[in-house]
């Protein structure tokens, strides 16, 4: 079993260390209550309140501690808690009950002092080391910890009062004891005084004197609890006495006034009297007075003294001596029971002999006469062994505790984790949208309430997304993926599911809609997907391609229904993006063409299968070859295809960053190795995708240099609509031209541009659209517009590139214009690189 914590499990025992404390602060309340035995405590109120401090403390802890200094606080927390932790120990487990700055007295507090110290700074370690926001794990587990905290720290408590209260029965018992002995005693010397009392009044007078002088002495012999016994007439003079007898009537104890005053008050019975004055010296005594009407009638008193100390006969209670006793003779004389003990003058010098734990009970001497008893503990060995042993109780319920939440956490993570697993084969982790795998299940689940109703899939394609998980990285990627995420789910009100079906398409499905409803969902989530989407320093905007496949009440199949809505979605690329099309059977032939191009392309990249084709480009002033673009041809089954057929379908695809890969080697392959091509410019025709590559300006230098290439003799050729994502591509251009590359706006008029952004266009060449020439050749509107964009562009030190001439009178009417190029089947077609060789050498 793993020992250490995971966040789940510490957070669990930390929420069980704020539970032990109200625990604490509840039974020590209730025990304030409830048991009412005056020894000891063993939840104090002083300790109750201290708990529910330190619940609090923990409770309301920062939810994040400062991590700066945490290093040096868990050090300083260690060495803290183990002072005090071996504090409370100590006095624990120290025969001496000695500790180093406080000691209880109480064995219960100081063993309940440590847990709560081991208690709370092993919690403020674990917040330290697990910073606990919420409380995570298993309901079982916390509540079975509560539990076992409430069981285990009441038992404890149960045992411990069961303990202090058995020890509180002995110290009564003592009390009992002493109580049970001194009447014994009492009872017999009355008895047996009673006894001479008799014998003496029955004596004839003359021979009284003589036989209390035996009677006297004799007794004096047999009991050595008797000091002495004294014989005083009516008067209470002094007649005769044993010894110590005549030395205690000449030291005045028996004349002062409260004795003398009980002595005449004699009835005719056998009394006891404690001596005042003699409590307080190491003999009190306790006066029995026998009055005695001998024969002749004359009176008598018999006084017998009892050494006060001998009284109570210790061999009884010995096995009690763990406890003090002392009796309240008077207010300012309290006689110690044991013989160990002195006595002592007043009741706060005997409290302050002791600790506070003690009993004091009241006892009756004869029936008559009270005294308050105290007892108090001297020897805490008992009840330390008990409290180390009881002590156990608590240990034990931690350390199941502990175990129980590493064991039902592990229980906990497992559930989790197949919560987690569970969850990331359903749900797409980026997004939180429905997995490609998961959509059919859940269509399929739905499929129940849409029963002969219309069902609809719904296809999106983001439209150039891959230029920005290219250009901008797939970080900021990622994040337009989850706000494409949010803001279907916000819009599409009406979809019953929706899934990432791709890394950069979407499906929805909806179910008992009608066409007209679709419509008008579909046209507010591409508006809404159409919107800025600002990640931080960049602001990106996408457009969309949607197709739609309905299923018209007719039973259709999901997947068949998702093939159709795909074939719609290609059909609104084709269108030009940024819409959506409902499928139609006439798409499928479209479809099939497309996927059989895109197969066949793969093929031939696979292959290398791929051509370059040059046309040349004149200086119409001198005559002169001074460039050639590199155009891509693609021969399949015998038959060239056209590139406005295979290039769209190759950007839609993403085929096109493949396609331009072979191109660009190809034609630094000719370049490094053709000598006809290190004199002249070469354009290369460059896509919106490959353009906005990460690094496209570093890798391309990089491959210039390597083949030892000139940035000068490449054009990097780009469409006017490229322009439409100025904000990326003009960086890139404005490096490639840093750099020493030609950069070249192909088309220029058809697109983005427009003449009032041409002055600030990242471009050195304008290529004019063959849409500006067709009819130039004949004066007119046509031939105004082309004549007024050459001026524009020459005035801008622009090179003008005039695309599509075909006709002399063109040549003729562009010859007026200084260093323009000519760039059309006037002079020739695209040809392959060995036929450029030769038509260069012709044309020299």
């Amino acid at each position: 079993m793993r020992l250490s914590l995971t966040q789940s499990a510490a957070s669990i025992l930390y929420l069980g260390f704020i539970q032990f404390f109200l625990v604490v602060a509840f039974l020590g309340a209730l025990e304030s209550v409830v048991v009412t035995q005056s020894l000891m405590p063993v939840i104090s109120l002083q300790l109750s309140l201290t708990a529910l401090g330190l619940a609090i403390l923990l409770a309301f802890l920062p939810k994040v501690l400062p991590t700066k200094k945490i290093k040096y606080l868990i050090p300083i927390l260690l060495i803290t808690g183990a002072i005090l932790f071996i504090n409370f120990e100590l006095s624990l487990w120290r025969h001496d009950s000695s500790s180093w700055f406080w000691d209880s007295h109480n064995p219960f507090i100081s063993s309940f002092s440590a847990v709560m110290v081991f208690v709370f700074f092993l919690a403020l370690i674990i917040k330290i080391k697990n910073p606990i926001t919420t409380v995570k794990g298993s309901i079982t587990a916390k509540v079975i910890t509560f539990f076992a905290i409430f069981i285990g720290i009441t038992l404890w408590q149960v045992t411990a009062v069961k303990t202090v209260t058995n020890v509180a029965v002995d110290a009564q018992n003592k009390i009992k004891f002493v109580e049970t002995i001194l009447n014994k005693n009492l009872e017999s010397h009355i008895t047996s005084l009673t006894r001479i009392k008799t014998r003496l009044e029955a004596v004839n007078a003359d021979d009284f004197i003589k036989m209390a002088n035996i009677d006297l002495k004799i007794y004096t012999q047999d009991f050595e609890i008797i000091s002495s016994m004294l014989l005083l007439d009516e008067d209470l003079n002094y007649i005769n006495g044993t010894t110590y007898s005549e030395q205690f009537t000449n030291d005045g104890l028996i004349s002062t006034t409260p004795i003398t005053n009980w002595l005449k008050a004699a009835k005719n019975e056998v009394r006891f009297a404690a001596n005042s004055a003699t409590l307080d010296t190491d003999t009190p005594i306790i006066m029995f007075s026998i009055p005695i009407t001998a024969s002749n009638g004359k009176k008598y008193q018999v006084l017998a003294l009892l050494n006060l100390n001998l009284l109570i006969e210790n061999r009884y209670i010995d096995y009690l001596s763990s406890f003090d006793t002392f009796i309240e003779l008077t207010p300012k004389i309290y006689f110690a029971i044991d013989k160990n003990q002195k006595n002592v003058q007043d009741l706060n010098s005997l409290l302050s002999r002791y600790s506070k734990h003690y009993i004091v009970n009241e006892i009756v001497v004869r029936e008559v006469i009270k005294h308050n008893v105290y007892s108090f503990i001297k020897d805490y060995s008992k009840l330390k062994e008990a409290a180390q042993i009881e002590q156990m109780i608590i240990w034990l319920t931690f350390a199941f505790i502990y175990i129980l939440i590493l064991a039902t956490d592990s229980t906990f993570l497992l559930r989790q984790q197949s919560i987690v697993l569970h969850k990331m084969a359903k749900y797409d982790e980026l997004t939180g949208l429905l997995r490609r795998d998961a959509l059919n299940a859940e269509i399929e689940a739905k499929q129940v309430n849409c029963v002969d109703v219309n069902c609809a899939m719904v296809f999106f394609n983001l439209d150039g997304f891959s230029a920005v998980n290219n250009s901008l990285g797939h970080k900021l990627g990622d994040m337009v993926l989850q706000l494409v995420a949010k803001r279907l789910k916000k819009n599409a009100v009406g979809a019953g599911a929706i899934s990432r079906f791709g890394n950069d398409e979407f499906v929805l499905h909806y179910c008992n809609i009608s066409k007209q409803q679709l419509s008008d969902e579909i046209t507010l989530v591409i508006k809404s997907l159409a919107d800025i989407y600002n990640l931080g320093e960049v602001d990106i905007h996408l457009t969309v391609s949607v197709g739609i496949a309905m299923s018209d009440g007719e039973v259709i199949s999901p997947a068949l229904l998702l093939q159709q809505a795909d074939i719609a979605m290609d059909n609104a690329k084709a269108l030009g993006g940024n819409q959506f099309c409902f499928y139609h059977k006439l798409m499928d032939e479209s479809h099939n063409f497309m996927v059989t191009i895109r197969s066949e392309l793969q093929k031939a990249i696979k292959n290398e299968a791929l051509e370059v084709y040059y046309q040349p480009i004149y200086n119409l002033t001198t005559q002169c070859i001074v460039a050639v673009e590199a155009l891509v041809r693609w021969k399949n089954n015998g038959s060239y295809i056209s590139p406005a057929v295979f290039i769209p379908i190759a950007e839609q695809t993403g085929q096109i960053l493949q396609v331009g890969e072979q191109v660009l080697t190809q034609v630094l392959n000719d370049i490094s190795t053709i000598a006809e091509l290190q004199n002249i410019c070469v354009a290369v025709n460059f896509s919106p995708q490959q353009i906005q590559q990460r690094n496209f300006t570093e890798k391309l230098y990089k491959l210039t240099s390597e083949k030892n290439i000139q940035p000068k003799l490449l054009t990097i050729e780009v469409t006017e609509m490229i322009m439409s994502e100025k904000g990326a591509i003009e960086e890139v251009l404005k490096a490639l031209m840093n750099k020493g590359f030609n950069v070249a706006i192909d088309d220029f008029g058809t697109g983005y541009s427009s003449l009032s952004y041409l002055s600030r266009q990242p471009a050195n060449i304008i290529k004019i659209d063959r849409e500006f020439t067709i009819g130039a050749e004949l004066a007119g509107q046509k031939r105004a517009l082309l004549e007024g964009i050459i001026n524009i562009c020459t005035q801008l030190n622009k090179t003008v590139v005039v695309e599509g001439v075909e006709s002399p009178e063109l040549i003729g009417y562009l010859s007026k214009f200084n260093n323009i190029r000519i760039q059309g089947f006037y002079y020739c077609k695209p040809m392959p690189l060995d036929k450029l060789i030769e038509y260069i050498h012709s044309n020299k």
